[in-house]
């Protein structure tokens, strides 16, 4: 994979700004580690070569038109991956601005399960922070679209901070067409009894999608997030929370389904850091067609974690004979006085709840829908915010 870094990151393209060290630091460790390929265990169901097939240009906004939202939101419109502040809707509360140095400090990656990771850091344009202060009354859109003819490598990056006592709703979303990669970087912290309700929806054809997302959350504020994935032909989301103080508390509910020449890979983890923590996590899989589905769940308890509550269940749904998932949820305990449980199913739809539908009267087309919404719509009903879940609800019912 060390030709693949060298075509993605070239030398010569490293900007000279004032991150200039640090870019010079990710570009010599993407080059001593390379790309993951398939010994490289979080990586091993990722299919990455399909980049080397692909000529990427220089990024650029396609100056389109921002989206229209079903549900009344302040947004920001990242065309073909590039945020342009001067149109951003701002509500009061809600501060952006360029980051700085000391937004970078404590960053640590690894090795070659990383180099996304370093790729971002070394290639990023324009990274930015938002602090958001009090409660929102309306959900803050951080909107991503991609024209058909989008064949640029971009990798944006975001600073996210909730400050003490704040709420709010953030939704991502991610959309368009190309052949291009958005390969993006998000650092979200959310302050001492805040609460933040993140909502992930994801599609877009023949688009490379890689995400990368580290939440810190700290003393008695609580992390939610909601995910809706509809597929790329190839998609990557890590999302790792870390629960670092006591009284902090993270829940994931995520939803995924695919169809034929598509591959999503999810690998998250919740990290008990302390003690008197609690965490959540729910995952859906659908896949039909030659779709490839990837979970990888992991619960990481601490030492010195006591009375630490977790709680990870994953259940697919494989609806065609080429349809392929990979489920592995993972605890991992170094404390002793703590409750935690995981489960995983695989299987295809109940011939006897299908039976029994149809004898109701209702056609095999309707009854199959039917039982795969049900089955898929379940994660995406804890969410609070009504205008959001219905939406979300409706872009489900639509894919299925």
């Amino acid at each position: 994979m060390s030709e693949l870094a060298e075509r993605l990151a070239p030398e010569s393209a490293l900007a000279a700004d004032d991150f200039s060290d640090l870019r010079q630091a990710a570009q010599r460790a993407l080059m001593q580690h390379g790309f993951p390929d398939l010994k490289t265990e979080a990586w091993k169901y990722t299919p990455i070569r399909l980049l080397e097939k692909r000529e990427f240009q220089t990024g650029a906004a396609s100056s389109a038109e921002a989206p229209e939202l079903p549900f009344d939101a302040c947004l920001l419109h990242f065309d073909n991956g590039i945020l342009n502040a001067d149109t951003a809707e701002l509500p009061a509360g809600v501060k952006l601005e360029a980051a700085t140095r000391d937004d970078f400090e404590g960053i640590e990656y690894g090795g070659r399960e990383d180099a996304f990771a370093w790729l971002n850091l070394a290639r990023f344009g324009q990274a930015w922070k938002i602090r958001i202060e009090g409660e929102l009354d309306k959900p803050l859109v951080l909107a991503t679209t991609t024209a058909d003819d989008f064949a640029a490598a971009v990798h944006p990056r975001l600073f996210i901070e909730l400050a003490d006592n704040a709420r709010a709703t953030l939704v991502e979303w991610q959309a368009g067409g190309g052949e291009g990669m958005v390969n993006a970087v998000n650092e979200i912290r959310v302050g001492q009894g805040a609460a933040l309700n993140h909502v992930m929806r994801r599609s877009g054809g023949d688009i490379v999608r890689v995400s990368r997302t580290r939440v810190d959350v700290v003393r008695d504020a609580e992390y939610r997030s909601f995910v809706l994935d509809t597929g790329a032909r190839l998609g990557r989301q890590d999302l790792n929370v870390y629960l670092k103080e006591a009284g902090a508390h993270g829940e994931i509910d995520g939803t995924v389904v695919l169809d034929s020449k598509q591959h999503v890979d999810y690998h998250t983890s919740i990290d008990h850091c302390t003690g008197h923590t609690n965490s959540r996590e729910a995952f859906r899989l659908l896949a039909d067609g030659t779709g490839v589905g990837v979970f990888n769940g992991r619960i990481h308890i601490h030492e010195d974690s006591d009375d630490s509550h977790s709680d990870l269940n994953t259940a697919s749904l494989l609806l065609g004979e080429m349809a392929r998932i990979n489920a592995k949820p993972e605890l991992e305990i170094y404390s002793e006085d703590v409750t935690a449980s995981h489960g995983a199913t695989i299987g295809q739809l109940d011939d006897d709840a299908l039976f029994y539908l149809r004898s109701r009267g209702l056609p095999t087309e309707k009854a199959n829908t039917l039982l795969k919404y049900g089955f898929a719509a379940e994660p995406l009903e804890g969410q609070a915010e009504a205008p959001v879940r219905d939406w979300l609800l409706a872009e489900l019912q639509g894919q299925l």
